[in-house]
């Protein structure tokens, strides 16, 4: 009998990072209980079984511009399908920027990336990149805009509220306007942003469930390290580093909260 899968995009826009992403869902957190099947756009557009199997479909951080070049139009309306039927979509970073009604990325700077988008699974503006994260500066793909940034969960997904520190690498925040749709939860806020807004948000979208998340939960000490190995000034950012390793099991522990929140089973 076949295993459930995780679908998890691989395709052109998808960061360095899928791989690890990819190697922690599998290995540190459901210990081969699900086959994890890296998919193509045209597997999306094509394969007729794909979604047969699917308990989950995970957009990754990287570019969003190149996902919608790809998956516009019928792609987006067979995964949009997917989870109204039942299925479940994990959205990191760039994935979750994908999935909200509008994003607002670097709005007002000669670079910004604004506008609606198709799959509008959660009824927000995904705003970023926050460079009050990352000292003043916006995101620009070099480890300057890296952070350890400190998330503060709350009771819709763990039982005591508690803090942690996690990976943000341009990931956005979440803005309802002035509240939340009553089929959004929120999971985990800013703890170091005034107003501590939306980190991590959860939505019911037909029978399925959307999650979606502005940091990177996937991402240890040592990936880090390995990140700014080759790096001339790799001993400026390693403190980022360090301050993940204080919570390194917590981390794990909210991620693995996550997926159950998605509706995975965890052994």
């Amino acid at each position: 009998m076949p295993r459930p899968q995780i679908l998890t995009y691989v395709d052109a826009g998808a960061s360095d990072w899928t791989a690890c992403l990819m190697r922690t869902i599998g290995h540190q957190l459901l210990a081969g209980a699900y086959e994890i099947r890296a998919v193509m756009a045209d597997d999306i557009r094509h394969d007729a079984t794909l979604f047969d199997e699917a308990v989950l479909f995970v957009m990754p951080g990287g570019a969003d511009l190149p996902y919608c070049a790809l998956l516009n139009g019928a792609p987006n309306a067979r995964i949009r399908h997917y989870v109204e039927q039942g299925g479940a979509y994990l959205g990191i970073c760039a994935g979750a920027y994908y999935a909200c009604r509008e994003l607002a990325f670097h709005a007002g700077t000669r670079g910004a990336i604004c506008g609606p988008r198709e799959l509008s699974f959660v009824n927000a503006v995904a705003v970023g990149s926050l460079p009050e994260l990352t000292g003043g500066r916006l995101y620009d793909g070099t480890p300057q805009t890296t952070a350890a940034v400190e998330l503060r969960t709350t009771d819709r997904l763990t039982i005591v509220p508690m803090s942690l520190y996690t990976h943000y690498h341009g990931g956005c925040r979440f803005d309802f306007g002035d509240a939340p749709a009553p089929d959004t939860e929120i999971l985990a806020v800013y703890a170091g942003i005034d107003g501590t807004p939306p980190a991590i948000v959860s939505s019911r979208v037909g029978k399925g469930l959307v999650v979606l998340t502005g940091v990177h939960l996937e991402i240890s000490e040592r990936e880090c390290k390995d990140a700014l190995r080759g790096h001339s000034d790799m001993p400026k950012y390693l403190h980022v580093c360090e301050r993940l390793a204080e919570t390194g099991d917590a981390r794990l522990a909210v991620f693995r909260r996550l997926l159950a929140h998605a509706g995975l089973t965890l052994d």
